[in-house]
């Protein structure tokens, strides 16, 4: 990546350094920071550096997305995008409009489905609502959470999943009705992301997601690829691209085949290794049963013995290791591999981590403030899917405790945010403006902790505090230019502050217009 030179001036610097909390000025020489402080302090090292004077704008270190599939995000970007629909009739005039765009036999890929307002239309299934506008083009819909997704006739005949698979809804007469969760989804998730086309439609798509990623001042991302959804060739290439694209890129490989990963050098393994679903199609592990069915706990994943084997061997060999639990079951069973291996194989510093923790208890919590696991937390699920939301399928107690955030900021255990693109857009300003207006005032708060958790705190659930995350001598020169300061606007509007400026390494990648 190029390193450039760069001075700003006049500005309003909030460097995330509580040594140092503001400037008015930075130096960035060779695409590291040379100096920070007033004016007067800095000026002698900006002879030949490009100047900006910013006339009182924000300044804030380049922002961290600590949960992206930016794959999947890049592929989501050449897929008919389908969120706006509502409703089977407003999906109908999408779907119909692309099969006539399509040659007949062509599979339609749909991004960004939002399942459950659709299919709980009782009138029709989802299968007939598809097959109805695209008789002669299979149609296959990636619900926006990853854990569902909708297929017509056509796509389950290409699919070929056979009649036992797990997760397949059927109607009162026991036919397909085309939506698709479990095991089920897996499968489709894996054939249809995996052929040659979709994988040149998401390299292909890669740059613009770039872009996407500057223009809301991300300057860090970690992409948690593979798993299911693609080969291991196609993880290697991604990985031999990463030095010369213009982003910071964390690779996180979602395995448990622990030699891939050390073939590939990374020092950390996993992401979403699924332990458990999501609670809109209830397969969101619980210790306790959903209110909506008193008869259903959710779905484990994996049995304990092969997690237990799995996190020994993994945290052995010195990886990192990442695991996704949104029900307090699967996080229980992260919490007890996590802790066995520490016990067979004590070793400090290890930062493994647990992605969402969507339900998670006070004991838990305190033992994984003990354990030293980091959570990496999504703050905008909250602004998406309050917590009023879950009342039907969890309760008001439980609901209440959805997404937690202000209960999990306490000393000695690291938190940090992300977006879980594509499940919710990418803009940590949006998850910042989450944080601080959580649905339940408890969980509120204040903005400098919002911030730390896409800032500092981002970079040390990576182990990357020594070069990013505050605006330090030595430091990476990353920074974000806003045109507002989150810290004085209405802490209700703190979504809507514009990116002006992104710079890497002492490089403007995005101005906006």
């Amino acid at each position: 990546m190029k390193k450039s030179d760069l001075a700003i001036k006049n500005a309003n610097i909030i460097t995330m350094n509580r040594q140092q909390m503001e400037a008015e000025a930075i130096v960035i020489r060779d695409g590291q920071i040379f100096a920070v402080g007033s004016w007067d302090e800095v000026a002698p090292h900006t002879q030949g550096v490009q100047t900006l004077e910013l006339a009182g704008k924000t300044v804030v270190p380049g922002f961290i997305d600590t949960h992206t599939h930016f794959l999947w995000t890049a592929f989501g970007e050449a897929a008919v995008n389908v969120s706006p629909a509502n409703n089977h009739e407003e999906l109908q005039t999408i779907i119909r409009e692309a099969a006539l765009n399509s040659s007949p036999g062509e599979l339609i890929l749909g991004a960004e489905f939002t399942e459950y307002p659709l299919v709980r239309d009782d009138r029709i299934s989802i299968l007939s609502a598809l097959d109805a506008v695209s008789p002669d083009n299979p149609v296959f819909l990636f619900g926006i959470t990853g854990h569902s997704s909708a297929a017509n006739s056509l796509a389950l005949e290409y699919l070929d999943l056979p009649e036992e698979t797990p997760g397949i809804a059927r109607d009162h007469e026991g036919n397909p009705a085309g939506m698709l969760a479990d095991r089920a989804n897996s499968i489709a998730f894996k054939k249809v992301l995996s052929t040659p086309e979709s994988i040149a439609k998401t390299e292909a798509m890669i740059d613009q997601t770039i872009r996407k990623a500057h223009s809301v001042g991300i300057t860090t991302l970690h992409a948690l690829e593979g798993g299911l959804d693609y080969p291991h060739e196609t993880i290697g290439k991604f990985r031999n691209t990463i030095p010369d694209l213009p982003l910071r890129i964390v690779l996180y490989y979602q395995t448990m085949e622990i030699d891939k990963v050390i073939e590939l050098g990374l020092p950390r393994i996993g992401g979403c290794i699924l332990l458990d679903g999501d609670v809109d199609p209830k397969t969101a592990a619980l210790l306790e049963p959903y209110t909506s069915d008193p008869t259903c706990y959710g779905t484990l994943y994996y049995e304990d013995e092969v997690v237990n084997n799995f996190t020994f061997a993994a945290h052995k060999e010195g990886l990192q290791i990442a695991f996704h639990a949104v029900g307090d079951a699967a996080v229980e069973q992260a919490l007890n591999a996590y802790e066995l291996a520490l016990q067979q194989h004590p070793r400090q510093d290890h930062r493994h981590r647990i992605e969402h923790c969507t339900i998670m208890h006070e004991e838990q919590i305190l033992r994984a403030q003990r354990l030293g696991v980091a959570l990496a937390i999504q703050p905008p699920f909250n602004h998406y899917w309050p917590h009023s939301n879950y009342f039907h399928d969890l309760g008001k107690e439980r609901a209440w405790k959805v997404d937690q955030v202000r209960t999990f900021i306490r000393p000695n255990l690291l938190v940090a945010g992300g977006s879980d693109s594509t499940v919710t857009p990418m803009g940590p300003l949006i998850g910042v403006h989450a944080a601080v207006n959580h649905s339940n005032p408890a969980e509120r708060i204040g903005v400098f902790d919002a911030m730390a958790l896409y800032t500092i705190n981002a970079a040390r659930i990576a182990f990357q505090e020594d070069d990013r995350g505050s605006l330090e001598v030595g430091k990476l020169g990353d920074l974000v230019v806003l045109a507002e300061n989150p810290f004085d606007v209405d802490l209700r509007t703190i979504k809507d502050i514009k990116v002006e400026k992104t710079v890497i390494g002492g490089n403007i990648v995005y101005q906006s217009e």
